[in-house]
C-alpha cells in the first residue's frame, strides 16, 4: 500500500488533527500513535510504524480494511519522518496498549501527549534478545511470532531435523500464507501451549472460500517441518477408510510340520524340495492390518490436516476425540490403542454455510483453537498475486479488484461462492503472462467456464467487464 501526500495534509487539517493524541516510542523504537476514532466518540484506539527494511505499519480501519490509505497512515509518516509517497507494508491488526520510553508529541503537535492507551516511564525489564536465525530461515521472521513461541518452534523443528526420514521431507509444504492479521500467530501458539511446547490443542481454521485456509494449514506444517497427510471431509468417507482394516497379506511363513512333511515326501520322490517350497512361500496369505491414512500419520507423528471437517459424520468425528483431548490416543479396532508421538499434530479446516455442511457437536468444536481466517486485503492479494505469477504490478492490482467486486457480490447474495478462488486469479496472471489473450478475455474464460448458472454467469461477466474492460 503507499501512502499518498494528501494522506499528510488531511492527517494535519483541523478536522483530523484534534483526534490525535498523541506520538510515543518503544523500547524496540516502535512508533505508536494514539487517536480517537472520531469527534464524537471517547474511544480510542492505536496504530503502530516499524522501521525496518520497509515500512511496516500495524494498523486497521475501515480505510485500510478496503485496501485504501488513510490519514492515519499519513500521521505516522509524517512523525516518523519518512518522506512521502512511500509503499508500506500494511498489517490489519488491531494494537494492543503498550509501555512507551518517550513522550515524541511536543516534536511534532508543539503539545505534550494526552495518552490513556499508551503509558510513558522506562521498561522495566529489557527486552529478550532476537534470535538469531541462519539464512535459510529468514522468511519465519515475517510472521513476528512473540519471543517464546518462536523459540519453541525452534526447538521442535531442531528435533524434526534429527528425525525425518527423506520421503517425509518430500512431504513438507513449501510456506505460502500471507496473513491478514494475527490469525496465523493464532494458530502457531496453539500448536507450541506450554513450558515445552508439549501441550497443544489443533486449530479449527474458520473461513470463506478463497481466504487461504489450506494455504494457511500447509503455512503451518512448513513451520512446524511436518509433513503432511490431507483428509477430505464427505458423506462417504467412513472410520475403516481413515483407520485401516484386516485383510490377506503375503507371508514367507510355512508351518514346520507341513515343510518337513513336503521335503520327506519329495525326498521319496526323488524331487528337488526347494522349488517347491519357494514356490508355496510366495503364495502363502495370512490375515493381517493395512493401516489407513490417519494411523500412519499418528504412527509416524505428522501432521493431519482435515479439510471441510464441517462435512465428517460422526461416525468419523468420534474418532478424532481421542486425539484432541490430553491423552492423544487413537483407538484402532483390531489393531490397538495407538499413542501419538510428541510430534504428532492436527489442523481443521471449514467454509459455513456450504452444501451438505452441518453444525459442529459443541464438545467437537471445543476440542479446538477456533482463529478466523478472513480474505487478503486488496493490497496484500495483489502482492500475493505478483509474487507467484511474476506479473506486472498494474495486472496485480486489477485482478485483486477483481476478487474484491467478487466477493462483495457473494456477500450481498447474487453470486455463489463459486466464482471465489484465488488459485483462479493465478492462472489467469500466469495465462496472461504466455500470451494467450488479454486480460478481460483470460478472467472470463477461468471465471466462468466452469459455472452453470446463466444468471451467475451474466453477473460475473458483467464484473469482468467493470474492473478489466481496457485491459
Amino acid at each position: 500500500m503507499k501512502i499518498w501526500p494528501k494522506n499528510v495534509e488531511s492527517a494535519f487539517s483541523p478536522g483530523y488533527k484534534d483526534l490525535i493524541r498523541g506520538f510515543g516510542v518503544a523500547a524496540d523504537g516502535t512508533l505508536y500513535m494514539e487517536y480517537r476514532i472520531s469527534s464524537s466518540s471517547k474511544k480510542r484506539q492505536l496504530a503502530a510504524l516499524i522501521k525496518e527494511d520497509s515500512l511496516v505499519v500495524y494498523h486497521t480501519c475501515r480505510a485500510t480494511q478496503d485496501g485504501k490509505p488513510c490519514w492515519h497512515l499519513g500521521a505516522l509518516a509524517y512523525a516518523a519522518g519518512v518522506d512521502v509517497p512511500v509503499s508500506i507494508d500494511i498489517e490489519n491488526t488491531q494494537v494492543n496498549p503498550v509501555k512507551i520510553q518517550k513522550d515524541v508529541t511536543d516534536e511534532i503537535l508543539d503539545r505534550p501527549g494526552d495518552f490513556e492507551l499508551l503509558e510513558v516511564g522506562e521498561v522495566e525489564s529489557s527486552p529478550e534478545p532476537v534470535v538469531e536465525l541462519p539464512e535459510e530461515l529468514e522468511w519465519l521472521k515475517r510472521y513476528r511470532l512473540p519471543e517464546k513461541v518462536f523459540k519453541k518452534v525452534l526447538s521442535f523443528r531442531e528435533s524434526q531435523l534429527e528425525n525425518l526420514t527423506d520421503e517425509q521431507k518430500r512431504r513438507i509444504p513449501q510456506p505460502g500464507y500471507v496473513p491478514s492479521g494475527s490469525e496465523l500467530i493464532c494458530a502457531v501458539s496453539s500448536l507450541v501451549y506450554g513450558k515445552d511446547g508439549g501441550y497443544w490443542e489443533a486449530p479449527l481454521l474458520i473461513g470463506p472460500k478463497g481466504s487461504g485456509k489450506s494455504t494457511m494449514a500447509e503455512t503451518l506444517a512448513a513451520v512446524f517441518l511436518l509433513p503432511v497427510t490431507k483428509i477430505f471431509g464427505g458423506i462417504d468417507l467412513n472410520s475403516e477408510a481413515l483407520l485401516g482394516a484386516r485383510t490377506l497379506v503375503p507371508t514367507d511363513d510355512m508351518d514346520i510340520i507341513t515343510e518337513a512333511k513336503l521335503r520327506s515326501a519329495c525326498r521319496h520322490a526323488g524331487v528337488n524340495a526347494e522349488s517347491i517350497i519357494q514356490k508355496i512361500r510366495g503364495s502363502q496369505m495370512k490375515v493381517g492390518f493395512e493401516p489407513g491414512p490417519l494411523t500412519r500419520a499418528v504412527e509416524n507423528g505428522e501432521l493431519v490436516i482435515i479439510d471441510e471437517i464441517n462435512m465428517l459424520v460422526p461416525e468419523v468425528t468420534s474418532l478424532l476425540h481421542g486425539l484432541l483431548d490430553w491423552q492423544k490416543t487413537l483407538q484402532v479396532p483390531g489393531y490397538g490403542t495407538i499413542y501419538a508421538p510428541s510430534t504428532f499434530r492436527l489442523v481443521g479446516c471449514m467454509n459455513m454455510g456450504y452444501s451438505g455442511t452441518k453444525v459442529l457437536n459443541e464438545a467437537f468444536q471445543d476440542r479446538f483453537r477456533s482463529v478466523s481466517v478472513p480474505h487478503l486485503s486488496y493490497s496484500k492479494l495483489a502482492e500475493l498475486i505478483r509474487k507467484e505469477t511474476g506479473t506486472r504490478e498494474s495486472a496485480s492490482e486489477k485482478l485483486a479488484m477483481l476478487f474484491e467486486s467478487l466477493a462483495k457480490g457473494v456477500d450481498n447474495g447474487d453470486l455463489s461462492e463459486k466464482v471465489l478462488s484465488v488459485r483462479a486469479l493465478f492462472r489467469v496472471a500466469r495465462e496472461e503472462l504466455d500470451g494467450c489473450g488479454t486480460l478481460k478475455s483470460i478472467a472470463a474464460s477461468v471465471l466462468t467456464d466452469g459455472l452453470d448458472d446463466t444468471f451467475e454467469i451474466s453477473q460475473v461477466s458483467d464484473t469482468i467487464e467493470s474492473q478489466l474492460g481496457g485491459s
